[in-house]
């Protein structure tokens, strides 16, 4: 995957923790867009969804908890990678990212390695469901347009139905 067409978002209240996170992923040819709340990252999706989203736990207001809920409900974002950057240890936190959604933990102090390892599985995931997208898309386009309606949607419900 060429990771100058991936676009992540940092969240996270700390502008030290945002610059260092950036310099390490430009470095590795990501486009880094940054926010310094969940309630700025949320406006951000909004006008132009990045591939992944690095989150932290803590920030006033809109924590990394519910930013992260309130992602993974909106339709138009719930398949963002969340990837949420923690220095709680407990398995209580943790509890709570899955809870909302969360796709992956990394841990403060950060191990650079680790999370560049991370983006770049959690991208290639992305990646992966956004060609099953396009695919789905022209599926339905070629049986709209090749296939009587009533036999098209017959196809259709066989596929959306989980064995």
């Amino acid at each position: 995957m060429n990771p100058n067409s991936s676009v992540i978002l940092i969240v996270d209240d700390d502008w030290m923790t945002r610059e260092v996170m950036q310099a390490t992923l430009e470095s590795a040819g990501y486009r880094v867009l940054e926010a310094n709340s969940g309630t700025r990252a949320l406006e951000m999706l909004a006008e132009s969804p990045p591939d992944l989203i690095l989150l932290d736990v803590r920030m006033p207001g809109l924590d990394g908890f519910e930013t992260c809920k309130r992602i993974k409900d909106d339709p138009r974002s719930q398949h963002i990678p969340v990837l949420l950057m923690t220095g709680l240890e407990h398995d209580d936190a943790k509890q709570r990212g899955l809870d909302a959604g969360v796709d992956d933990f990394v841990n403060k102090p950060f191990d650079m390695i680790t999370v560049q390892a991370r983006v770049r599985s959690l991208l290639r995931i992305k990646k992966l469901y956004d060609a099953l997208q396009l695919r789905d898309q022209r599926l339905r386009e070629v049986l709209a347009a090749e296939v009587p309606a009533e036999t098209a949607q017959r196809i259709l419900r066989a596929l959306d139905t989980h064995p």
